[in-house]
């Protein structure tokens, strides 16, 4: 089956990263066919649709691609491929939705032609509100992507946990979207119920995040006690399981167990300290004991300050492989990057 992906223009790298985390978390097989501007179409397993649809944070729409379009034959080469497309899947469209990433396509495609056309040729209206069933999906990127949309991201359901509309807030908490990322990049699975574990946790964002998606097998631990207390507040807001326990990175609880995946954001900015440790002390401790609970062919995910470790010093502290390195720009003062390591 063929899929097209609308990514958000948010991050370069993490929106690809995270579609194909996804899928080998939940075992889907997928191939990437061509890659645009903010554009994925993939060949993948039936039921991919589902878990992005569950999961993803950095994908804004997606479905069934129907072809895809030179910009060059304009809207009559739209008009075209709908016609020509299987018709099984046309009948059940009810309007259409014009979507343009950055300016490509201006004055070759534009809305008001497009609209014409389709409504005299198709008998296609324009979608007005967003949420109808039955749309057809036109995003004009580097080509013209045509697909039968199957899901749309909703946005207001990451602001309704934004930091700040917590009961208990924190300053430095990661919002919602990129604690989302964070927790998919470790390729924990939630059709498998794999256990995760957030050794910074704080008061709970990347737990949050994985009780929504559908994961109850989790557990969080801070060295704040104060944190502690905040995150099973927090938790318990939005119905999920307060697994929170009092205990130190650097030397887990020994009742932890083993985990299948990590995803955590250690101390690293000005509003951050590391309990008298240097940053560098912190990283190379917790990487060794995150090397001791995690199975082999795990993956842990976290973020750094730029160039407080490398990938070299990484690999040198446990049976580590670096597989992905993502920059992160947040501030004039503060890039991070995003290491996904797997322990092999």
């Amino acid at each position: 089956m063929y899929y097209y992906l609308y990514l958000s223009g948010e991050h370069r790298t993490l929106p690809e990263a995270e579609v194909r985390a996804i899928a080998e978390a939940e075992s889907i097989n997928l191939k990437r066919v061509i890659r645009l501007d903010q554009i994925l179409v993939l060949e993948a397993d039936k039921g991919l649709i589902d878990f992005i649809k569950v999961r993803a944070a950095l994908t804004k729409v997606g479905g069934i691609l129907i072809d895809v379009v030179d910009i060059g034959e304009g809207v009559d080469g739209i008009v075209k491929a709908l016609k020509d497309a299987d018709q099984d899947l046309i009948n059940n469209v009810r309007a259409f939705r014009f979507s343009r990433v950055k300016e490509y396509g201006k004055g070759k495609i534009e809305f008001e032609h497009l609209r014409s056309i389709l409504k005299e040729k198709l008998g296609l209206n324009a979608l007005l509100r967003e949420g109808d069933s039955g749309v057809l999906d036109i995003i004009v990127s580097n080509a013209v992507i045509l697909g039968i949309r199957m899901f749309r991201r909703n946005i207001k359901d990451f602001e309704d946990r934004a930091p700040q509309r917590r009961p208990v807030y924190r300053p430095g908490t990661l919002p919602p979207l990129i604690s989302r990322v964070f927790v998919n990049l470790s390729r924990v699975s939630i059709k498998g119920k794999s256990k995760l574990l957030d050794p910074f946790c704080g008061v709970a964002g990347f737990l949050l995040e994985a009780c929504v998606m559908g994961l109850d097998n989790y557990i969080g631990v801070d060295i704040n006690e104060d944190y502690v207390r905040g995150a099973r507040i927090n938790l318990e807001f939005y119905d999920c399981p307060p697994n929170v326990l009092s205990g130190d990175a650097c030397n887990l609880p020994l009742d932890l167990g083993r985990v299948d995946a990590i995803a955590t954001d250690p101390p690293y900015g000005r509003l951050t300290r590391a309990e008298g440790r240097t940053l560098k002390e912190l990283m190379v401790c917790f990487l060794e004991e995150a090397g001791k609970v995690l199975r082999k062919g795990s993956y842990v995910v976290f973020a750094q300050k730029k160039g407080v470790i490398g990938e070299d010093e990484i690999e040198d502290l446990g049976p580590f492989k670096v597989v992905e390195k993502h920059i992160n720009w947040v501030h004039g003062s503060l890039t991070r990057d995003v290491y996904v390591v797997k322990r092999i």
